[in-house]
């Protein structure tokens, strides 16, 4: 009696080169490889990938594992640009002397100054609207929403709402 072909996956599972295969996903995936470069590196198309994600969730948490860890580098490379950081430069000349060639080697510590930019993105990321630069007009959108001043309609609806002071509506575009 035969069996059931296995999958990639479960010919992985079988030789024992699983665990590497997962590790080796989650690393690509968390240096920015797309799903078609993992695809390549294992030897199959993506569309297998794509099956094989569906049908065992150990795969897809490799490649999910991989996003989170690209993304904690992400956050952590913009809190380093928000806060500044001290980085060192190398400079070497090679100087022609009588007695021969000289190598000099000088190192310069330098410093990055904070970056506004990133400071407003974490601020306003991790902190809210607190920080945001159009606080006040959220706040206002908010208050005319929550007490239905302001009505916003599809383009392509002919509904009008009559109860309420205010209503924008948008122009049909031509068909």
């Amino acid at each position: 009696m035969k069996g059931k072909m296995l999958d990639t996956y479960e010919r992985w599972e079988k030789s024992g080169h699983l665990e590497n295969k997962l590790k080796a996903i989650a690393e690509m995936v968390s240096k920015r490889a797309t799903q078609k470069q993992v695809a390549e590196y294992l030897g199959i198309t993506e569309k297998t990938v794509i099956k094989l994600r569906k049908a065992h969730k150990r795969l897809d948490d490799a490649f999910q594992f991989g996003d989170e860890e690209l993304k904690l580098k992400l956050v952590d490379a913009i809190y380093q640009r928000a806060i500044g950081f001290e980085y060192e430069e190398t400079q070497t000349v090679i100087e022609e002397t009588k007695t021969g060639t000289k190598k000099r080697i000088t190192k310069y510590k330098k410093q990055s100054l904070p970056d506004i930019q990133a400071i407003k993105y974490l601020l306003i990321t991790k902190f809210g609207i607190e920080y945001n630069e159009k606080k006040v007009e959220i706040e206002l959108m908010k208050k005319r929403l929550e007490k239905g001043e302001e009505v916003w309609t599809n383009e392509y609806s002919d509904e009008i709402s009559i109860n309420t002071p205010r209503v924008r509506k948008q122009s049909k575009k031509q068909r």
